[in-house]
């Protein structure tokens, strides 16, 4: 006769959990960072693509091409 009539189905219940508790993580981490980086189409804060941040450096600003 075998130890136990039951079988054991308490195996891999800690595993679960924590691959459950990772993925909650990161769902909440990725709604976290998306909520400080998102910016609507139609935000008129948000920068352009014709910003002053982003256009290319002046002429005046550009090493000299030295003259041999």
């Amino acid at each position: 006769m075998a130890t136990s009539d039951k079988p054991n189905f308490s195996q891999g219940w800690g595993v679960a959990g924590m691959i459950t508790a990772m993925a909650v993580g990161a769902f909440l981490l990725a709604g976290f960072i998306k909520s400080r980086t998102y910016h609507s189409p139609n935000d008129v804060t948000a920068q352009t693509r014709g910003s002053a941040q982003h256009a290319p450096a002046a002429a005046e600003h550009a090493p000299a091409a030295e003259k041999h």
